[in-house]
């Protein structure tokens, strides 16, 4: 029995095309073995197995993509440059894309690797995180000389003292006022109440911590933490633990 070859040796003979327009191929999800997608220029196949490309085949480039996740409150994010892609498998997987995602991208298992985690959220935080395979929109959420606006929601276990109105603009008072880190300022949070227990904060270049300290200094005992928006982009409706892919048009 002749040994099996690499898919992607395999498909440029038979197209026939280059090994780097075969991988092109495969990675861009338009090959199949036996009938089933596979995406991997690097599997092996036997001579007996039907390698077929998809009549629709486009031969382009992979695409960085970036991908917005509502993250679930509790869920921890790995202290590493990139997600890996056994966690983005699990988190990311096509069962829970968001239905209303009308970026048009095609999934692909490529999406999922060197994803880079931007401005994370603490393991009790949930609400909007960013993945991205572009470094120039990690760049553009994490420039200090021109820091995003992070939206917060805020809920604050419960407390009579909060009944009172006077209590309530005192905390509005404090979460307003200056905070310094490593001797320098940072921007003021604005902050909102949009029910009794629960407030808004929107503060530019939020740093890790930073609401939960705020929230402390005002004299509150925090219930849940939620990021709402980053710069122009929102959750938007996109429930706990699903995700969907940036859309060309839209913008931080």
């Amino acid at each position: 029995m002749a040994e099996p070859q690499r898919l992607a040796k395999r498909l440029a003979a038979q197209v026939p095309c280059s090994r780097r327009d075969a991988e092109l191929y495969i990675a861009g999800g338009w090959v199949r073995v036996d009938g089933t997608v596979v995406e991997e220029p690097m599997a092996r196949v036997q001579d007996a197995q039907v390698v077929a490309l998809d009549a629709k085949a486009r031969l382009e480039p992979l695409v960085p993509v970036t991908l917005i996740w509502h993250k679930p409150a509790g869920q921890a994010l790995p202290e590493d440059a990139f997600l890996s892609d056994e966690l983005a498998a699990r988190w990311l997987a096509p069962a829970t894309r968001f239905k209303g995602d009308r970026s048009g991208v095609r999934p692909l298992k490529a999406h999922g690797h060197r994803l880079i985690p931007v401005s994370p959220l603490e393991p009790a935080a949930g609400g909007l995180m960013v993945f991205t395979q572009n470094p120039s929109v990690q760049r553009k959420i994490t420039d200090g000389s021109s820091p995003l606006e992070h939206e917060w929601l805020v809920e604050v276990q419960n407390d009579p003292e909060l009944d009172d109105a006077a209590r309530r603009e005192a905390v509005l008072q404090s979460l307003g006022k200056l905070l310094f880190f490593e001797g320098t300022s940072l921007p003021v949070a604005r902050a909102s109440w949009q029910s009794e227990r629960r407030l808004r904060l929107a503060i530019k270049g939020t740093l890790p911590g930073q609401v939960a300290f705020l929230a402390e200094r005002a004299g509150l005992k925090l219930a849940g933490v939620r990021r709402l928006r980053l710069g122009r982009i929102g959750l938007d409706g996109l429930p706990s633990g699903q995700w969907r892919y940036l859309a060309a048009q839209e913008r931080f």
